[in-house]
């Protein structure tokens, strides 16, 4: 049976067969590969000879093509990116199936789009930017490792070397950010970081590079990071050997771009010896024959490189890829773009370019290739990046270029090449890694610090605040040596000794000189790098120490409260035991007593008759001296008997009553105040003072929120007073004053009647404050800790506060109670002024008694001296005479002048004539009138300003204007931002050629091309656009876009004004066209960094879309937060169009951190998507926050679905805040008929804030437009000569033209100043608008709702920026504001922003196992495991911090001692331990290894011993007075004996006989008063008043004296033989210390005791045993611990013991930390938050009360002396009382001596003028003197009958001479 086959089907298969298995099997014969570099390049050079090569030896492997040849088709790019795109136009022309390039990542940038809408593989060999990833450019990989890889190597070189700051130089391009940004991310996952960037221009200006580097000069750091490409003239380094940055001090590393320069130049000597010390990379490459064939190839050819050879490998990846495509029978087949249809008809013919339609597959095939070349292994892996990249580490020296080590990823660094070490795996320790010796910049090998505070030319600029008052601390002195001086200053310099390197300053005081100045301003200068440091009595504070690194304290302190004492007057303390009523009844009964004596004793008693003055002078006498019982009057009448025995047992009674008050009174000296403490204050509503300028208002306001109308700022210790006395019922008074306790100590030091009540809250430390993270903050605190240790901070603080506190302390150690001389130095001061003053009056009572004499002589008949002719002469006998008149007796010179009375005749007047004595007189009233008189004269220099008037003179010639001008706008139509933007432009030229005020004739017109979300459409776009002869272009939105365009623009000189693009990347320095009129993201990102500082976040996750606009935004957010000490914990970066499972898987990756604040910065079209996807996964949920860019509200403005707003609530966006005006409300308004006009309708009118950028662009381009003719320019058109090349290919590029005048009208667009409806139009010098501001906007339920503003000039307010920018800036935080912001679930309460991971490692913490003192730490069955003081505060300070610390405690010690501190904190440093928790004191050598917090306690070494109470002394009766108060009051005493002496001398008989008894009387008397037992009776009314004065006095001394010992005897005295550590030393007793602590090694290394001496003890049981047994025992005699522990051994031993002399080490505790640890910072802030707000305090009273508080040291006594205040009113009394008693009497024996002395004279000058002239002056003084004191030695009688006989014999000798004729 045959087989039927139907005719049909055989013709159908045999046509099938026929053109089907041909096809399949057909296999090209030449297959077109391109390449596009810089072919004149230092890489070029190299690549091209190796292409060549490749491509020669493909083609000659038959077993790789097989029969067919690879043809290379190769343009030039000229390191241009327009040029690289038309390039490889030209090379598409061919049909290539690959290309091959290009150099740069720029031109990559943009080829990597074309390969994209194309279709073709793009593989480079040398574009290493790492951001040419795949998500963005499918179609791109490379054969070279990307700069990710060379930046891990760089970053562990610099780890390797322990730097932790580098300066980053490099090209602004997408090669040096990119790659930069890159090394920012290695660095900060080591804990380093990048502290200045210094981007230089692609065209390398040697002026803008040499200001470049000599600003970075000026920093700190010295470690330079150089990124470019490789640069032949190396002139980055020639520059820097003329600023002297090649030596010593520097360190210099290079990417591989320098070994690349070096191996493919040939470099002479003398370059090299310019580069010496310079390191860099090279990249790997293993030996092998193929490597040394081609290198010798290469070489002979004058250049060889690592990328030449990958330039060959990649020749046979292409090939091998090839191969495998063809042989799955893929053909190579071409098709024309759709995309590019519409371009048809144009001159540029762009709709010629064909796509590759196998290019997907054969990039599958490149993918999947896996072979060894040359350069090494040529494998993918994920990110299509080649795997394996390893780094030889080349060191420039004086003989050539030396390879010192090698670096692999996986083996780190090593002297061996990494081929023989790939199986070794890294270990991560610094120390199991090597390297040979460097040669470092200068020559040396020592390894540079890396950094240098300061040089001679620049030196550390250090502010300190000119302070006006508490001078002592740091002030500058208002002379002409303005010198800078204070404790703080001094303490600065001490430690700088102790810094190990040279560190030049120089100091700027900060403050007019008439107040204080604000401490704040001074932090916020140093923060803005003003200045470098700040060095003054600064509080480190938590606001502070946000913004600065401040070191460790020099000074604990806190905050008290002091108040007035009761005594209100401490002048009058001795009124104090009774009321002022009571002693004015006491003064009345003494006046009532007299009167009653003097009448009932009148009639009957001599003793009370006389005449009235007598009487009333007795009566008053008689009354007070019964105060004292030595009345001397007797009393007769029975009566008057009665009414003394009454009035004498009142006296008692009140004296007896005086004592005992007064007693009381130095025995309690406080009393109970209504101010108890803080407390207390709070509660109150009375007004508080407070130091202007300190942190204390932000305190008291902020954290204890009391109300700012209740605070008074005060600037000194007077107003201090002053306020305090007035009173808070007086305006400007207050109740109370609240400061730092150092500054208070200094108050209370200088002024008396005040005093600190309540214990010091918020303790705190001062400190001196630097810029972040700068090294000088860690080495002085250090230095500051040595200061402690030495002893030296405490002689710094003697010099500096001793001078007032202290230097009233008796250098020999006076027994407590006694009352000092200080306490009645004014009462003496009194007496012997009223003394001298008493004598002064009688010598003034004398000489006018000696004048009355003088003229009675001349009016006598009694003959008259004649005068000398010598002045001389003449002078001494009247000095002679008048001593001789005071010598003689009172009343006979009283009887002199009667009887010259008598004998005058009063009818008769004598003219006497001035004479030569009187001319003496009036000398001496001159002079003394003279001295009375200080001529002060005062002259002001007013400041004159003059005012300068400048004329701005503007010509403008016209001329003939184009009728119409064409501008191009290139966007994406259909997107939120380009269906607001086309109407907009629309509007805007309608408005513009319909005011006949712009450009007058001139049509402007647009040019429109979608863009269509596309780098390759828009490139195209751009092409198309530019062949209209535009004079500006206008757009992209898209950064991407822009990015592409901008290099087109800046080939034909055409302004490219983007109102939509902001990547913060798009500089002026790599495109100079390009110029922007929205607001640049830098100052959106810097937005949310301060919003999330003002939040207290410290981590954010970033999500954000993987392209130019993306990634560049979130890098500048990066730095932003890095200011503010937060950062970026995760960046989840997604592809371009990703869609929702992509998405998810993101977020879930991001869900995982213990962030919860999600920054989302993403495309308005696609970012819905993200919150979709997010509140799928429950993240929109309590706990989360989400931050938005302005593409939300970009998307939102434009019309969403209301269920849109459901993803939304809680979010906060930003968007650009346009100021209202008319003109933006009218345009809003016409905005509804503008999209009717475009759409078809709807109900979304699509405005967004991007519409009215649009429209004020336009505007922009037609006012400069009307500028730029009206200037006189024109516009022309050239044709480029680059492009005429392309005439002969498919796209013809000529038909783009240069506009001439392009950088012209730049210039004046750039120059444009006017307000637009976005606000002012103007540019900085950065093309950014100015004012930058943002609306801070919160989205709930009713939709979007602003919370308030964000401008770069005042940060957050809930005010319009405008209203601010008449002001001067002020972003500090407390002028920070915003509105309530509801988050996510509905919150109010701003979320704490993180959480505990699940998949975190926890820290792990050592705390000591202590056996003693277990209340500090301790081991624990609970949660944690432990528990105690130190456990507490740190679980406290976790709590406060902005992220999730997970965390497990380890026990450190075997329980049975307590464990070495020093080997805990070693453990933390060996990284055994993240941080050790406990009892840890800051000391100088632990400070070395581990960074520590801020202290949380205050510590010091004290010395504690056995004390016993004092024994009564056979002298301690002598107690209440010093020695020299002894000695002072017998003086005194003696004095005051004199006195009484000499005013009774005459009177009385009782002072009167031999010398010896005289003397005898005065000693008795003086000294019997003291018991008011004297026998001598006062007799002259002046010597009496001057004893009744001195016996009150007598008796306050009395009564204090009694009083005083009470006291001493009531306050229980303790001593012992141990004064201090100084009696401690200097002794050979054994001492005690704390087993584990660092005591001991203090005590041996610093103070030099023998290690023989000092006994370890283990616990409390152990200390008491030692005191108790003593050193005879086998104990100790004292015991050297910290403060906070002995403190619990006085309670624990019943306060059996005390601590002797003062702390001598002053520290604290703290946390310990790995070096660098962010979480040391973080701790210290949290810790300063917990002392605000009290919370320490709490903690201390919860685990440190105990049962019986002890005074830690022995008893002070001072409170119970009395000073010398206390007396000054009673002295002021006596004092005035007795100069008015030593007045009067001096003038009484003036005038006596005036009536005796011309009688006395008349025998005397007789005698002497018949003396012979020869008489010896000496012999002259003799006599007088002599005569002198026969007349003081005469009684009162004698000289008033004296004067009476003179007086009588002058009236009859003036009878006589009348009755003569």
């Amino acid at each position: 049976m045959g087989l039927s086959i139907d005719p049909s089907v055989a013709i159908m298969a045999l046509i099938v067969a026929i053109l089907v298995v041909p096809m399949g099997c057909q296999r090209p014969k030449v297959v077109n590969v391109g390449a596009v570099f810089t072919f004149d390049s230092v890489i070029g050079r190299a690549a091209k000879v190796a292409l060549e090569a490749a491509v020669s030896d493909v083609n000659a492997d038959r077993s790789v093509l097989k029969e067919r040849e690879l043809r290379l088709f190769m343009e030039g790019s000229s390191c241009n990116v327009f040029h690289g795109s038309f390039g490889a136009f030209k090379v598409l022309d061919k049909e290539v199936v690959a290309m091959i390039g290009p150099l740069s990542s720029s031109i990559a940038h943009t080829l990597s789009d074309i390969a994209k809408g194309l279709q073709f593989p793009l593989v480079s060999f040398a574009a290493t930017d790492p951001t040419l990833s795949a998500l963005q450019f499918p179609f791109f990989l490379r054969t070279t490792p990307d700069d990710a890889h060379q930046m891990s190597a760089l970053v562990d070189f610099i780890t390797f070397h322990g730097w932790k700051e580098v300066i980053s130089v490099y090209s602004d391009d997408e090669l040096g950010r990119n790659g930069v940004s890159a090394l920012d991310d290695e660095l900060y996952k080591k804990r380093s970081r990048i502290s200045h960037k210094v981007p230089l221009s692609v065209h390398f200006e040697e002026g803008s590079v040499t200001d470049a580097l000599k600003k970075s000069k000026s920093l700190g750091p010295r470690v330079y990071v150089l990124h470019f490409g490789p640069d032949p003239l190396l002139r980055i380094f020639r520059i820097a050997q003329k600023l002297q940055m090649m030596t010593r001090e520097y360190v210099w590393l290079a990417t591989d771009w320098l070994s690349v320069t070096l191996d493919s130049s040939l470099i002479d000597k003398g370059t090299l010896k310019g580069l010496e010390g310079v390191v860099g990379l090279r990249q790997h490459i293993p030996q092998s024959l193929k490597v040394h064939q081609l290198t010798h190839k290469l070489k002979s050819n004058g250049s060889m490189n690592a990328y030449a050879l990958h330039a060959y490998d990649t020749v046979w990846m292409i090939a091998y890829g090839i191969e495998k495509m063809l042989n799955e029978g893929i053909n190579i087949t071409f098709s024309y773009s759709e995309k590019l249809i519409h371009a048809e008809g144009t001159k540029l013919h762009l709709e010629r370019v064909k796509i590759f339609n196998s290019g997907k597959v054969l990039l599958e095939k490149l993918l999947q290739v896996n072979f060894t070349g040359i350069a090494g292994q040529v494998r993918f892996g994920s990110g299509r990046n080649v795997i394996g990249c390893d780094y030889e580490i080349i060191n420039v020296g004086k003989t050539g270029v030396n390879t010192v080590g090698f670096w692999s990823r996986n083996g780190g660094f090593s002297v061996e090449p990494p081929d023989s070490r790939h199986t070794h795996k890294k270990t991560g320790f610094v120390s199991d890694e090597k390297l040979g010796n460097i040669t470092w910049p200068g020559g040396g090998r020592e390894k540079p610090r890396g950094w240098v505070i300061a040089d001679s030319a620049s030196p550390l600029k250090i502010v300190v605040p000119n302070r006006v008052s508490f001078v002592e601390f740091v002030t500058e002195e208002n002379n002409s040596s303005h010198q800078i001086k204070g404790l703080c200053i001094d303490i600065f310099k001490e430690a700088l000794k102790f810094v190990p390197y040279s560190v030049p300053y120089i100091f700027e005081s900060f403050g007019d000189g008439h107040s204080s100045p604000n401490y704040k301003h001074i932090i916020q200068m140093v923060t803005d790098g003003v200045y470098d440091a700040a060095v003054g009595d600064f509080a480190i504070v938590p606001t502070r120490s946000k913004l600065v690194d401040f070191s460790q304290p020099y000074a604990s302190t806190g905050l008290v409260v002091v108040i007035p004492t009761n005594d209100d007057n401490p002048t009058w303390i001795f009124l104090r035991p009774f009321t002022i009523g009571l002693w004015c009844v006491v003064l009345a009964s003494f006046l009532i007593i007299a009167v009653v004596i003097w009448i009932l004793e009148h009639r009957i008693n001599e003793d009370f008759r006389g005449p009235p003055r007598k009487q009333l002078i007795t009566m008053i006498l008689f009354s007070f001296s019964t105060l004292f019982k030595r009345n001397q009057e007797d009393t007769i009448s029975n009566l008057a008997r009665l009414v003394m025995i009454v009035w004498l047992f009142l006296l008692m009674v009140l004296t007896a009553s005086y004592t005992a008050n007064l007693t009381s009174i130095l025995t309690v000296l406080q009393l109970p105040s209504a101010i108890t403490g803080i407390d207390s204050l709070r509660e109150s509503e009375v007004p508080i003072g407070y130091q202007a300028g300190t942190f204390t208002l932000e305190y008291l306001t902020y954290s204890l929120g009391m109300a700012r109308s209740r605070l008074v700022p005060l600037d000194s210790t007077e107003e201090y007073e002053r306020a305090l006395k007035l009173g808070p019922t007086a305006f400007g008074g207050v109740a109370a004053i609240v400061d730092e306790l150092p500054y208070i100590e200094l108050f209370l030091a200088e002024r008396t009647g005040f005093k600190i009540v309540g214990e010091p809250f918020m303790h705190r430390g001062w400190g001196f404050a630097f810029k972040r993270d700068s090294p000088l903050a860690i080495d002085m605190s250090r230095a500051i800790l040595k200061l402690s240790e030495t002893r030296k901070l405490q002689e710094i603080r003697m010099k500096w506060l001793c001078k007032k506190t202290c230097a009233e302390k008796s250098d020999g150690n006076p027994e407590p109670n006694q009352l000092h001389l200080k306490s009645f130095k004014g009462l003496y001061l009194v007496c012997t002024a009223i003394s001298v003053s008493a004598s002064l009056v009688f010598v003034f009572r004398m000489v006018r008694q000696f004048v009355r004499y003088r003229r009675m002589e001349r009016t006598s008949s009694m003959p008259l001296a004649s005068w000398s002719s010598s002045p001389t002469m003449r002078l001494r006998e009247l000095v002679f005479g008048f001593v001789e008149f005071v010598d003689e007796k009172e009343e006979a010179i009283k009887r002199m002048f009667r009887r010259s009375n008598d004998s005058d005749n009063p009818f008769h007047v004598v003219e006497v004539q001035a004479d030569p004595e009187m001319g003496f007189c009036v000398m001496i009233s001159g002079v003394s009138m003279g001295l009375m008189f200080l001529c002060v004269s005062g002259f002001w220099v007013l400041p004159t300003e003059g005012a300068g008037r400048e004329s701005f003179l503007r010509n403008s010639s016209f001329s003939s204007r184009p009728s119409s001008v064409n501008v191009g706008a290139l966007f994406t139509y259909d997107s939120f931002i380009g269906r607001a933007a086309k109407p907009a432009f629309m509007v805007a030229i309608e408005d513009v050629n319909a005011d006949q005020n712009i450009l007058r004739g001139t049509k402007l017109n647009i040019v429109f091309h979608d863009s269509n979300c596309s780098g390759f459409v828009g490139t195209m776009g751009a092409l198309q656009v530019m062949e209209n002869k535009v004079v500006a272009a206008i757009g992209p939105q898209s950064s991407g876009i822009a990015h592409l365009i901008s290099h087109v623009a800046n080939e034909l000189h055409v302004p490219l004004l983007s109102f939509a693009a902001t990547d913060p990347t798009l500089s002026s320095l790599q495109y100079s066209y390009f110029l922007r009129s929205t607001q640049n993201d830098y100052f959106q990102m810097n937005a949310i960094a301060d919003f999330v500082s003002y939040c207290r976040w410290r981590e954010v996750v970033a999500i954000f879309v993987d392209d130019e606009y993306g990634r560049n935004g979130i890098s500048v957010l990066g730095d932003a937060l890095a200011k503010k000490r937060a950062k970026i914990s995760y960046k989840a970066a997604f592809r371009p169009g990703a869609d929702k499972s992509s998405l998810h898987d993101l977020l879930v990756s991001a869900n995982l951190m213990e962030s919860r604040i999600f920054v989302v910065h993403v495309n308005p079209d696609s970012g819905l998507n993200v919150f979709s996807v997010a509140k799928s996964l429950g993240m929109m949920e309590s706990g989360y926050v989400w931050i938005a860019t302005d593409w939300l509200l970009t998307a939102w403005d434009s019309g969403l679905d209301p269920k849109t707003m459901d993803l939304l609530q809680g979010v906060v966006a930003f968007r650009h805040y346009t100021p209202e005006s008319n003109e933006k409300r009218r345009f809003k308004a016409r905005w509804k008929s503008l999209r009717t006009k475009e759409t078809s309708g709807g109900d979304d009118d699509g405005f967004n804030s991007y519409a009215m950028y649009a429209y004020d662009t336009v505007w922009l381009v037609a006012r400069a437009l009307d500028v730029f003719f009206s200037q006189g320019n024109r516009v022309t058109f050239s044709t480029d000569p680059n492009l005429r090349k392309t005439n002969g290919t498919n796209i013809k590029f000529s038909a783009l033209s240069v506009f001439n005048e392009g950088e012209r009208f730049l210039q004046v667009i750039h120059d444009m100043n006017y307000t637009g409806l976005t606000g002012p139009i103007q540019f900085d010098p950065e093309k950014n608008r100015i004012n930058p501001a943002y609306d801070v906007i919160n989205i709930n339920s009713r939709g979007p709702h602003r919370v308030g503003y964000w401008s770069n000039h005042t940060g957050f307010s809930v005010e319009p920026p405008e209203t601010f920018y008449s002001k001067p800036p002020n972003t500090s935080v407390e002028h920070q504001r915003l509105n309530e912001i509801i988050w996510p679930g509905g919150v109010t309460k701003p979320p704490r922003g993180w959480v505990f991971p699940d998949n975190g490692e926890p820290l792990k913490i050592g705390v000591p196992n202590r056996v003693s003192y277990k209340n500090y730490a301790s081991e624990e069955k609970n949660q944690l495991g432990v528990k105690g003081y130190c456990i507490d505060i740190f679980e406290a300070a976790v709590e406060l911090l902005p992220y999730p610390v997970p965390r497990t405690y380890i026990l450190y010690g075997d329980g049975k001692r307590n464990p070495s501190y020093d080997n805990l904190v070693n453990e933390v440093a060996s990284n055994n331990f993240d941080v050790a928790v406990g009892d840890i004191t800051i000391v100088t050598n632990r400070t070395k290894f581990v960074d520590f917090t801020q202290p949380f306690m205050e510590s010091g070494l004290v010395v504690v011993a056995p004390v016993k109470g004092g024994k009564s002394s056979p002298w301690s009766f002598l107690k209440p007075f010093t020695v020299e108060m002894w000695a002072v009051t017998g003086l005194l005493f003696l004095f005051v004996g004199a006195i009484i002496w000499i005013l009774e001398h005459r009177f009385n008989e009782e002072f009167r006989g031999p010398p010896r008894r005289q003397i005898i009387t005065v000693f008795w008397f003086s000294f019997s008063t003291m018991f008011f037992s004297h026998r001598e009776n006062t007799v002259s009314t002046l010597g009496r008043f001057v004893l009744l004065i001195w016996l009150f006095v007598v008796l306050i001394i009395n009564s204090s004296y009694t009083a005083s010992l009470t006291s001493i005897l009531t306050v229980q005295q303790l001593t012992s033989r141990i004064e201090g550590m100084d009696s401690l030393i200097t002794s050979s007793e054994p001492i005690g210390v704390q087993d584990g602590t660092f005591a001991y090694k203090y005590l041996v290394n610093e103070l030099n005791i023998a290690p023989s001496r000092i006994i370890p003890l283990k616990n409390e049981e152990d200390y008491l045993s030692a005191l108790q047994l003593g050193p005879r025992g086998g104990g100790v005699a004292a015991i050297v611990d910290e403060l906070p522990y002995i403190k619990a051994l006085l309670s624990n031993s019943n306060c059996e013991f005390r601590t002797v002399g003062q702390e001598f080490t002053r520290t604290g505790w703290g946390f310990a930390f790995q070096r660098d640890s962010p979480l040391a910072v973080d701790m210290s802030t949290a810790i300063l938050q917990l002392s605000e707000e009290g919370k320490l305090e709490k903690i201390r009273k919860k685990w440190l009360t105990y049962s019986h508080e002890c005074s830690v040291q022995i008893a002070d006594t001072e409170n119970y002396q009395l000073s010398v205040q206390s007396f000054w009113g009673l002295f002021l009394i006596c004092g005035i009382v007795w100069f008015i008693a030593l007045t009067l009497f001096c003038w009484k024996v003036f005038w006596q001596c005036q009536g005796l002395r011309p009688e006395e004279e008349s025998d005397e000058v007789r005698v002497s003028e018949e003396a012979s002239s020869s008489r010896s002056g000496r012999s002259l003084r003799a006599g007088s003197f002599k005569d002198l004191i026969k007349v003081v030695d005469k009684r009162e009688v004698e000289i008033k009958e004296m004067l009476q006989q003179k007086s009588s014999k002058k009236l009859k000798g003036s009878q006589s001479s009348a009755e003569t004729p």
